[in-house]
């Protein structure tokens, strides 16, 4: 399960570093807005990292939700995959527009500010995402024998206790986000400018 859904996030990285080319020049300049905006907050100092903190637990956790419920539907084998295609392709899209449009500034953007707290959050959503697909797998196959035996709770305690141990390191990637990664983003614009 594991492999499978890190290729998927892998698939998904590959294909949103490819889309960077297909983009119009009219979404090119959108996002070069919301970009130049970013770098200046950074500049000025106006990252807000509470506001980050809240915004990185809400988008983490709508996924663990939606693969955590998914795994207890039997849909976790569709949908948990789905998930990590689309994270792959929103993490490779956005490096390599960084890469792309600003060069060497936005390798190291995507270095300081996107590689440290995927260090943790990407093992994380990948092994919550690799249970799912795994409970919802065997719970299909033992579905007769627990409509016999009454013995789904058991293993959809174990489920859920470990879906919420891997929160834990998402928990610690959105820490990382909020108050780590934009001390090397101020250290990074002071270097550039």
């Amino acid at each position: 399960m594991y492999f499978i859904i890190s290729f998927v996030f892998i698939l998904g990285i590959i294909a949103g570093a490819i889309s960077i080319k297909i983009i119009g020049p009219e979404k090119n300049s959108d996002i070069m807005l919301f970009l130049n905006s970013l770098f200046k907050a950074i500049e000025n100092n106006r990252l807000d990292s509470i506001s980050i903190l809240k915004q990185s637990l809400i988008d983490n956790f709508k996924a663990v939700l939606i693969i955590w419920i998914s795994g207890l539907i039997y849909l976790g084998v569709i949908v948990s995959p789905a998930v990590m295609l689309f994270r792959g392709f929103a993490l490779g899209f956005s490096v390599g527009f960084f890469v792309y449009e600003y060069g060497l500034k936005g390798f190291l953007f995507s270095v300081l500010g996107i590689f440290p707290q995927n260090l943790i959050t990407i093992p994380g959503i990948i092994s919550i995402a690799s249970v799912s697909m795994s409970y919802s797998l065997s719970s299909v196959k033992r579905r007769k024998i627990m409509i016999k035996n009454n013995r789904k709770f058991p293993h959809m305690v174990d489920y859920s206790l470990m879906t919420m141990a891997f929160s834990s390191l998402i928990l610690i990637g959105s820490v990382i986000e909020a108050y780590i990664a934009p001390i090397f983003l101020r250290l990074l614009t002071d270097y550039l400018n």
